[in-house]
C-alpha cells in the first residue's frame, strides 16, 4: 500500500504559495505517495470525526508550522507519521470566515489558567484543574489576545500571520498592547444581543421564599 500524504491548501488564507504546493506534489508522486488535499486542515481536525482524524494521522501531513499541527493532533490523542512545513512566508490574515481557534501546546502549558480568566468569550474551561479549549467556535476571529497574554507562549493560532503565535520558532511578533476594556465590551454586547434574540433576561433574579 502506498504511503499517504495530505496537503492543506489553506484555501481561505494566503500562507502557502501554489508553487510550493506544486513542488511537494511532484516530489511526492515521484516517490509513489498517494496525495490527498484538504481545504482547511484546522477545520478538519476541529470538526472532523474520530475516524477521519485517525486516517489523517496515519500518513504525512504537509501544512503549517510543525508545532501547530502537532499540538492540534495531540488533543485528539493522535500523532502524524510525518510533518512537512509548507509555510515559507507569512501571508494575509484572511477574510475572517474560516476556522479560527486557539490550540494549547501541552509541552509548554503550565496550567496557570490565565487564558481562562482573560477570555471574555468562554472559549476555555478548567477541567480537573487543567485548561481546555472547550468552545473553539466562540473565539473571536483573527483575535490572538489570549496568546499575547500567555506567559509560557503555549497558545497557538495556526492561521495568525506571525511567529511565535502561529507556532513558528522565530520571534516576529512584537509586544502589542491589548485593549481589554474594548474586548470585554464587545463580548458583553454580543451576549446581550443573544439574550434579546431568545427573549431571556440578561440578569436572573431569584425570588425569595416568603415562608423564610
Amino acid at each position: 500500500m502506498a504511503e499517504k500524504l495530505t496537503i492543506c491548501l489553506c484555501r481561505w488564507r494566503k500562507f502557502i504559495p501554489q508553487n510550493r504546493i506544486d513542488e511537494v506534489v511532484n516530489e511526492a508522486k515521484s516517490k509513489g505517495y498517494e496525495v490527498h488535499f484538504v481545504d482547511d486542515l484546522c477545520a478538519l481536525i476541529e470538526d472532523g470525526d474520530d475516524e477521519s482524524i485517525t486516517q489523517l494521522s496515519e500518513g504525512t501531513i504537509a501544512a503549517c508550522h510543525e508545532r501547530a499541527v502537532k499540538s492540534m493532533l495531540a488533543w485528539h490523542g493522535r500523532e502524524a507519521k510525518g510533518l512537512v512545513n509548507l509555510r515559507e512566508k507569512e501571508g494575509e490574515s484572511g477574510p475572517g470566515d474560516d476556522a479560527w481557534f486557539p490550540v494549547i501546546d501541552k509541552d509548554r502549558c503550565t496550567e496557570c489558567g490565565m487564558c481562562f480568566d482573560f477570555c471574555p468569550f468562554g472559549v476555555y474551561e478548567m477541567v480537573d484543574g487543567r485548561v481546555r479549549v472547550v468552545h473553539p467556535h466562540r473565539c473571536k476571529n483573527n483575535c490572538p489576545s489570549c496568546a499575547r497574554n500567555c506567559p509560557s507562549e503555549a497558545i497557538i493560532f495556526p492561521k495568525y500571520p506571525q511567529s511565535p503565535i502561529n507556532g513558528g520558532t522565530t520571534k516576529e511578533e512584537q509586544a502589542v498592547r491589548v485593549d481589554h476594556s474594548q474586548l470585554y465590551a464587545e463580548a458583553f454586547r454580543a451576549k446581550l444581543k443573544q439574550r434579546r434574540n431568545v427573549g431571556a433576561p440578561l440578569l436572573k433574579v431569584e425570588k425569595k421564599d416568603e415562608n423564610q
